[in-house]
């Protein structure tokens, strides 16, 4: 499933199986009594910079994530197979790559942007070959946020007549649909789609500063406004079975919530919440450089916290009982490194 992940430095946010060898680096350093990090290895062409761990498949065999390369101005889509890098994406000429999901069986939905045609694809780690999707005419200038464990796939699409943006599912082997909007209202991004088909996006009432995060439960119905501790706009990204996790914007700061999709019901946790696992365990955002510094924590779903050093912004956390706790990237040395944890 798509994670929303802030990069800028500024402005930070938000398993392979024991029995597979791990390759990584010599950096492995204890956290606290029971935490081991291990600095991810990149491929050899990969310059240093901007590289960070995005999301992972349930099993943790499949890491996605992104790095500089030699060569491309952006950084470019990377899967972890088992631990060992590859790059993703088509050959396209002047072709920039971007992997949004991984889910179960190593499939990774992803863009080539190329200098005269894009290119979407599903690829698969275990043949190592991509599925160049055909993009129906009903889809104008598609951009793809996240796919579910069915290859459901979530986006947005141009409406020319009405000149902006609106939300589609695509079914798998099916035909794309637009999802029902709010009126006079705008879907800006559609953060995740569940594996249940549950999907959370942001929505902003044409003329309205900022947007707030809506809830669709069904494809044919209108979504609903998800409702915060107080009065303000919410942020939610992630969902997991029966639970979202997100935050609330408020004056004094942000703090981190967890919905309950079945009831009204609202967990508050001290941060904003990136991801969560299937026993709805949660990671924290966090902030390094000017706006303030504090690194991400896991909060257990029965309240229990680890906390980690100055600079870990964790996006990921893997479900219980896999070799790797959480994942995401490290910005102490000023340049993001992807890690994993082991707690």
């Amino acid at each position: 499933m798509n994670r929303s992940v802030v990069a800028a430095v500024t402005l930070l946010a938000t398993t392979v199986p024991a029995t597979q060898a791990f390759a990584a680096s010599p950096e492995t350093q204890a956290v606290q009594a029971n935490c081991v990090k291990t600095v991810l290895n990149l491929p050899a062409d990969s310059l240093p910079g901007s590289s960070q761990v995005t999301t992972a498949d349930p099993s943790g065999r499949y890491i996605l994530g992104e790095a500089n390369r030699d060569g491309h101005q952006h950084p470019q889509a990377v899967l972890w197979v088992d631990g060992v890098p590859r790059w993703l994406g088509t050959s396209l000429a002047g072709a920039e790559s971007f992997g949004y999901s991984v889910i179960k069986g190593g499939l990774v939905l992803g863009t080539t942007y190329g200098s005269d045609k894009d290119e979407y694809w599903i690829y698969s780690a275990k043949t190592d070959s991509y599925r160049i999707l055909d993009i129906p005419a009903s889809l104008k200038f598609p951009i793809f946020h996240g796919m579910n464990a069915a290859q459901d796939i979530v986006g947005l699409s141009w409406d020319e007549a009405a000149g902006k943006h609106v939300a589609f599912v695509w079914p798998a082997g099916r035909q794309p649909r637009l999802l029902p909007t709010p009126a006079g209202a705008t879907v800006e991004y559609l953060d995740d789609i569940s594996d249940e088909g549950l999907i959370v996006g942001r929505v902003t009432p044409d003329g309205a500063f900022g947007a707030t995060s809506y809830l669709w439960k069904n494809w044919n119905t209108q979504p609903t406004a998800l409702a915060g501790l107080t009065e303000g706009d919410v942020w939610a990204r992630d969902i997991e079975g029966t639970a979202i996790g997100g935050q609330q914007y408020a004056s004094d700061g942000t703090t981190g919530l967890i919905w309950n999709t079945r009831n009204t019901r609202i967990t508050p946790v001290e941060r904003g919440v990136i991801d969560l696992n299937t026993s709805h365990d949660a990671v924290t955002e966090g902030m390094w450089g000017a706006n303030g510094d504090y690194p991400s924590m896991i909060i257990r779903s029965d309240g229990t916290k680890i906390t980690f050093p100055e600079g870990t912004m964790l996006t990921h956390i893997f479900n219980r009982n896999t070799q790797w706790t959480a994942a995401g990237y490290d910005v102490s040395t000023n340049t993001l490194q992807p890690i994993v944890y082991a707690c």
